[in-house]
């Protein structure tokens, strides 16, 4: 082996290790990932009824209902990791999916462009368009099978039966089966060495393909699903945050996604005589640039394939500058370049499980002590909450509350339900009656989002409803007519109790109490997005800025957050 050949191998190792890195700091993505709750709890009851047809007893809207439980497989995979290390385990798997997802991108692309640089900087541009959405949810699989089809076929090395297992696990964990087989025809197509031989056997793959979708618990619905939401403009559905045009307000914002829809117009560099004479066009990256383009500025939701796709049209183009610049000669200096650079970016992250998942689930928002508080008194019924707050509830109390509406959306839920929700998240005109009219025990709603005070007020008003708890997040009411333990007891002593003792203080003006319980909640979880901003708060009323300041400083020291003021 020459000494030309030992550089490019150890340049090629350096590149996968900046990409691995730089992956997993592209992982650290803070989103209000509610849908994870119902998924883990969706898995933990396949393991209890070991059966895979599922109907709703979750709800008290649908229940009884089939349930479209077309990601069932990816329900178990979260419960069978989180049997092992626990919930909060579920950031590893997150980081795990991520980062073999661009790691598989990366060597794909290093191999079509000829430069491993190259590779690495088209994947690290696709996972920063598509970062916003890297959220713990089924979803995450799609770009993993996306990546796995681009390795199978790009290369040309993917047998027929390889491929038509890979579709097998990918329809029974995420519709995005139905984009990977129109991606499959953009990729079988023969582009450059058209015949009808060739034709015949793209035709022949993309049918079995097709076929093995076939093989899924819900069977034909597989498919009818993902074309029915992506299609029927109609449906109340398509207004969740996710299937809102990126143009549009609400949602997930991609701020990377308005700069590189434009990229696509350098494919016409591909008509460049010069261009064509040293790169092989990659008619299937501008074919699927394309197609995701039209998705993503449909639905924001498609954006991460959208980021995936420009990479593959790209890579050629930005191998081919590397070629120009003497790429051998300058490869290693680069390569340890990115590594410095990947090792820049994670270094203000944390690896701890604890602070990580806080944040990039967003644990803080949803009503931990109030659970506790309902665990602990043995409460049961039908109660009103959150959308964002359903699945959470299942997870905790396994179907002992069953709400009126959570995140499974129209895989269960009829589109008047959902209208009925919106009536009484905006507070429409008569949202009290149409929210009594669904006969719920309790309403648990959020303290100060979704108009939440004024709701609780008017709610009183009625004099049929009576307060029952409250803690820092959520407050909770029960029907003047229910008969509750005469005895209710808070919750033992939490971190998350210490906080809602806090955060009443504070209400109440009681600086002191409200310091010295977010003290306590602090000395048992030091990252609490919660205790950290009441303490910061506080202290700065009282006037000590140092202290608060303090605060702040040691809070960002776990993750640093704009979340965090």
């Amino acid at each position: 082996m020459t000494t030309r050949d030992n550089v490019s191998q150890v340049t090629a190792l350096l590149l996968f290790l900046a990409g691995a890195i730089l992956f997993l700091s592209f992982g650290y993505t803070e989103m209000a990932g509610s849908d994870m709750w119902w998924h883990v709890a969706a898995g933990r009851e396949l393991v209890q009824t070991k059966t895979l047809w599922m109907v709703d007893d979750w709800s008290y809207s649908a229940l009884g209902h089939d349930w479209l439980n077309h990601e069932w497989l990816s329900d178990l995979i979260f419960y069978g990791w989180v049997s092992i290390g626990g919930i909060e385990s579920l950031v590893y798997w997150k980081w795990l999916v991520i980062v073999a997802t661009f790691l598989i991108l990366q060597y794909v692309l290093g191999r079509q462009s000829g430069s491993p640089l190259a590779g690495l900087i088209c994947a690290g541009v696709a996972i920063a368009i598509a970062a916003p959405f890297l959220d713990v949810r089924p979803h995450i699989y799609s770009l993993l099978n996306f990546s796995l089809l681009l390795l199978l076929l790009l290369g040309r090395r993917g047998s027929t039966w390889l491929l038509a297992v890979l579709f097998v696990i990918w329809v029974n964990l995420h519709g995005g089966f139905f984009f990977g087989l129109m991606a499959l025809g953009i990729l079988l197509f023969p582009w450059r060495n058209f015949s009808m031989d060739a034709l015949r056997v793209a035709i022949i793959v993309g049918v079995i393909c097709l076929l093995a979708c076939v093989l899924n618990p819900s069977g034909v619905k597989a498919f009818l699903y993902p074309l029915k939401y992506a299609f029927d403009d109609t449906s109340p559905f398509r207004q969740l945050g996710e299937w809102l045009s990126p143009f549009k307000q609400g949602g997930i914002r991609s701020p990377l996604f308005f700069v590189f829809m434009w990229a696509p117009l350098a494919g016409l560099l591909y008509l460049v005589p010069a261009v064509r004479k040293s790169v092989d066009v990659p008619w299937e990256g501008i074919a699927l640039t394309a197609l995701t383009l039209a998705m993503a500025i449909t639905s924001r939701r498609f954006i991460p394939l959208f980021g995936i796709s420009l990479a593959v049209m790209m890579a050629p183009l930005v191998g081919l500058c590397f070629r120009k610049l003497a790429w051998p000669r300058l490869g290693l200096p680069l390569a340890l370049v990115a590594l410095l650079f990947a090792v820049y970016r994670m270094l203000p992250y944390p690896l701890q499980s604890g602070p990580a998942f806080h944040y990039l689930t967003a644990e803080y928002s949803y009503p931990v002590d109030m659970l506790n508080f309902i665990e602990s008194n043995g409460l049961q019924g039908k109660v009103y909450a959150l959308y964002n707050w359903g699945g959470y509830i299942h997870w905790r109390t396994d179907g002992a509350l069953k709400v009126f509406m959570d995140g499974r959306a129209d895989t269960i839920y009829d589109a008047d339900i959902y209208r009925s929700y919106v009536q009484v998240l905006a507070s429409h005109r008569d949202w009290i009656r149409a929210l009594e009219a669904t006969g719920p025990d309790y309403i648990l709603w959020p303290q100060i989002q979704k108009s939440g005070q004024r709701k609780l007020q008017q709610l009183l008003a009625t004099g049929r409803w009576r307060p029952v708890y409250r803690d820092s997040v959520s407050w909770l009411l029960a029907r003047t007519s229910l008969m509750l333990p005469d005895d209710m007891q808070r919750a033992s002593d939490t971190p998350w109790r210490d906080l809602s003792a806090a955060q009443v203080s504070a209400w109440t003006g009681d600086r002191v109490k409200a310091i010295e319980y977010g003290e306590k909640t602090r000395q048992a979880i030091p990252w609490h997005k919660g205790a950290c901003n009441l303490l910061t708060d506080m202290y700065r009323q009282s006037g000590e800025e140092q202290k608060a300041d303090t605060v702040l400083q040691q809070c960002r020291s776990y993750f640093p957050s704009y979340l965090l003021r």
